[in-house]
């Protein structure tokens, strides 16, 4: 027990750990108020707020005959009538859950009706038929009172908390297992009365104890800022009195289903934490530590916003650590997972797989503790005579061929490359990429932007008197086309109309795309812009289509700079190596200077193998043949800064890419001197994540 307390006292009183819990309160509060404005249109949280405060202790049926009796303007577009629409339709889900209840069980007696769901011994048949029973036990069981739902919504929907928790956890194993290996504690740890068992299972209790600490406090953040934006109201009120968790089937408070989401989010964070101790126990590496984590995360990432809901592989998304930490998906909803074609309860389902994880990892991570290897055992050389001969032989010529002094730049590439294994990360970045790939494929916003591309591609130029003039005479022959049609129609008999009109709007249809067309040339004009198929140069220049990818990629950059660099700066800080450096005839300037450039190559080599596929792959699809024409012939370059500098294509693109790299060099600089302030490696990879990855992650939830 002594171990124990002090073992939770030394870890709570790391400034990492107290920091990090910080900054995740404040990134909480900050990607809550960003979210929140996707809960409400034009209306402010504050207003909405005040307007349930002024219905509370009214009844349902009391609080929406009161807004039925409002006037409801369609014309009109004020706050004060966007407001009334949102309270009117959250008060109406309200006052008819027994109609939503029936709606299920309509809904499910449809379903198996179907012949193609008859099947009583299929999935989906069991399936709709225990969806019905289960709602039709709810029936006039539940009391709705009135209250704010947007808020408790905002609390149980949000994905962020489990990304939040999770670049934690990172923090978390690393002062738990990392750091007193690097530090030469371990060794320590042969001379104690039971070895490292005991203290394997106790720094795990005390992962448990900390996963409960740190979900507790960053949920407890969420719901103060969901509080002060949309209020949450009366705590005691039945769950299923929230629009949003209508479907909930447990018959709790408010405050119930919050504590139930607390422990089964806390069991998941428990659980990933006894994962991640398992796989740094395990390997020695702090770089292979995190670069497995990442990949494992990036796995089940994948499998869970793949793979569908109706897929065969269902088992993979569900059975799924990274599913697991949004505890609203199962909790809000009754769902079942199919398991040999019979219905299972999700929730029972989530309960039962992290049970049995725990169990399958808990010895696992105690035993990879235990055995860890502290003090590496020299390989026993073989005793052989012709063995002996040999390994002399290759000891004369490597004596003769060996240098008397190695250079600067061969040692710190050896180090970074072999000892710090960055040449292994580099090799499976590249083999990700080659099976990860996807080449793009061109991209039209509706049929309208078909055609629109047929005519860009045939007035590709600039916009000459003769390119207005044929448009004019295009434009004047889809008006003869559709006069033509005009007098058809009258005369022909009306059972042939329906196949004239087709006919003719086959023939119509491109002058949408012309309609395009005679717009976006009247702006060319002003501008001096020239016609062009643009699609692929906005991919390239941070076009709102191309955002979602951007931040893929940046995410993918960010983490493979800090798990190739963080050992070329940490390793030398780590060891104190910094101070031998300074008496060296050139200081520390110089090695310095020659980490940065061998820093700088190896940046350019993630970043040529991460990007350079894309950008060649839209040129392969979109064509280059345009880069010379001005910037603002491009829809989201005009009237920006490269217009007035005169800018063509080409070299705005140039621009972005360079400013890529830089913005790379930039976060190596960063990771360089926050390696000078922790002075060890693997805080130094928990930081460079938590600071370059993490707010990217958010960005990429928001969106």
């Amino acid at each position: 027990m002594r171990i124990y307390k002090n073992e939770l006292i030394r870890f709570w009183k790391t400034p990492g750990i107290i920091i990090s819990v910080i900054l995740a309160c404040l990134v909480t509060f900050g990607v809550l108020n960003v979210q929140s404005k996707e809960k409400l249109i034009i209306t402010q949280p504050s207003d909405y707020k005040a307007a349930f405060d002024n219905l509370e202790g009214m009844s349902v049926e009391k609080a929406y005959t009161l807004y039925m009796d409002m006037e409801d303007d369609r014309m009109d577009f004020s706050t004060q009538a966007f407001l009334n629409k949102a309270v009117k339709n959250e008060l109406e889900e309200q006052a008819t859950y027994e109609e939503y209840l029936n709606g299920i069980t309509e809904a499910a007696d449809m379903i198996t009706s179907v012949s193609i769901f008859a099947d009583k011994d299929s999935f989906s048949y069991r399936n709709a038929k225990k969806i019905s029973a289960v709602y039709e036990n709810l029936k006039g069981k539940i009391d709705i009172v009135t209250g704010p739902s947007k808020g408790v919504e905002l609390w149980s929907e949000n994905g962020i908390t489990g990304i939040i928790i999770i670049l934690i956890l990172l923090v978390l194993i690393n002062e738990m297992v990392l750091k007193d290996r690097e530090s030469g504690q371990l060794n320590l740890l042969f001379t104690t009365d039971k070895g490292r068992s005991e203290h394997g299972a106790i720094k795990l209790l005390v992962c448990a104890t900390s996963a409960f600490a740190v979900t507790f406090i960053i949920l407890l953040a969420a719901f103060l800022v969901c509080e002060h934006l949309f209020g949450i109201g009366d705590i005691s009120r039945s769950v299923q009195s929230v629009v949003g968790l209508k479907g909930c089937i447990m018959k709790v408070s408010v405050a119930g289903y919050f504590m139930v989401y607390y422990i089964m989010l806390s069991l998941t964070v428990t659980v990933l934490s006894l994962v991640i101790f398992f796989i740094a126990s395990l390997i020695r590496s702090s770089v292979m530590v995190y670069l497995i984590v990442a990949i494992v995360f990036g796995i089940e990432a994948v499998l869970y916003y793949v793979i569908s809901d109706t897929s065969y592989l269902a088992i993979l998304r569900e059975f799924n650590l990274f599913s697991f930490l949004n505890p609203g998906r199962y909790l809000s909803v009754y769902g079942n997972v199919s398991l040999f074609g019979y219905p299972v309860y999700r929730f029972l389902f989530v309960g039962i797989s992290l049970i049995v994880i725990a169990v399958v990892f808990l010895p696992l991570a105690v035993k990879a503790y235990q055995s860890q290897v502290a003090i590496p055992t020299p390989k026993r050389k073989l005793d052989s005579r012709i063995t002996r001969k040999i390994s002399r032989f290759i000891e004369l010529v490597m004596k003769r061929l060996r240098p008397k002094s190695v250079s600067i730049w061969t040692h710190e590439l050896y180090k970074l490359m072999i000892c710090g294994g960055t040449v292994w990360i580099l090799i499976l970045f590249s083999i990700f990429e080659i099976y990860s790939f996807t080449p793009v494929s061109e991209y039209f916003e509706n049929e309208d932007y078909y055609y629109l591309k047929e005519y860009l591609q045939k007035y590709e130029g600039p916009v000459t008197d003769e390119t207005i003039l044929a448009l004019e005479k295009e434009q004047e022959e889809f008006d003869r086309i559709y006069e033509e049609f005009r007098s058809v129609l009258v005369k022909c008999p009306p059972e042939f109309s329906e196949g004239i009109t087709l006919q003719y709007q086959d023939r119509l249809k491109p002058k949408a795309g012309l309609d395009l067309l005679t717009v976006r040339v009247e702006r060319l004009k002003r501008n001096g812009g020239y016609i062009l198929y643009d699609t692929g140069y906005r991919m390239l220049t941070f076009d709102r289509m191309a955002k979602r990818k951007e931040l893929t990629m940046a995410i993918t950059l960010s983490i493979m700079l800090v798990l190739s660099l963080s050992y070329l700066f940490a390793c030398d800080d780590s060891l104190y190596m910094d101070r031998m450096t300074s008496v060296m005839l050139k200081g520390r300037r110089s090695l310095t200077i020659k980490k940065m450039v061998i820093g700088s190559i190896i940046a350019f080599v993630i970043y040529a193998i991460n990007y350079f596929p894309y950008v060649l792959s839209i040129f392969k699809v979109y064509g280059s043949n345009g880069l010379s024409f001005p910037a603002q012939s491009v829809i989201n370059l005009e009237e920006s800064v490269f217009e007035k500098l005169g800018f063509s294509i080409g070299g705005c693109i140039g621009f972005y890419l360079i400013l890529k790299y830089l913005i790379m060099i930039a976060e190596m600089i960063v990771l360089f001197f926050i390696s000078k302030k922790l002075r060890s490696l693997s805080r130094t990879l928990v930081a460079g994540l938590v600071v370059f990855v993490g707010p990217l992650l958010m960005a990429y939830v928001i969106l």
